[in-house]
């Protein structure tokens, strides 16, 4: 695969959605070693992910920003966040650089997750009360904020 088509395929990608760098690499790195018969030049691979971040095509700073905002809509916690964004590949100062800029209160977006989820009323059974703290844990709230909810 040479520079060009490697190039072109990387403008494809971006042109459909945001990709963070680790995230492109990743996907150019599988795209050259199924068209290149198992070789992979990471060189060539990184050469082109540093003109696409010239061109100011590839910007973490950029897409770390509207993730987060994305996942704060959706509904998720601070953890669940942080350790999305550390699977796609950003660098920890980044993240939490934009941590420091969000303005959010984390314990209202909960209440209104469990609320939508289940409803207005908190439940007395131990088991319900079990099964909505572990969908907000696994929603990416701190279980200290979780277990205020039910009191």
């Amino acid at each position: 695969m040479t520079q060009p088509e490697l190039y072109q395929y990387a403008l494809f990608l971006l042109s459909r959605r945001d990709y963070g760098k680790a995230e492109l690499f990743a996907r150019m790195k599988r795209r050259m070693y199924e068209k290149n018969d198992g070789i992979i030049d990471e060189a060539l691979i990184e050469g082109v992910l540093d003109k696409l971040n010239e061109q100011h095509f590839l910007d973490d700073d950029r897409v770390v920003g509207l993730l987060m905002q994305g996942y704060v809509r959706k509904g998720y916690g601070p953890l669940r966040i942080k350790q999305e964004m550390r699977q796609k590949g950003f660098a920890e100062t980044l993240v939490d650089h934009h941590f420091s800029q969000l303005d959010v209160d984390w314990f209202d977006i909960a209440s209104e997750v469990r609320c939508k989820k289940f409803g207005d009323e908190i439940p007395k059974d131990f088991k319900e009360k079990s099964k909505q703290i572990r969908y907000l844990q696994y929603r990416g709230f701190f279980g200290d904020m979780v277990f205020e909810l039910f009191k």
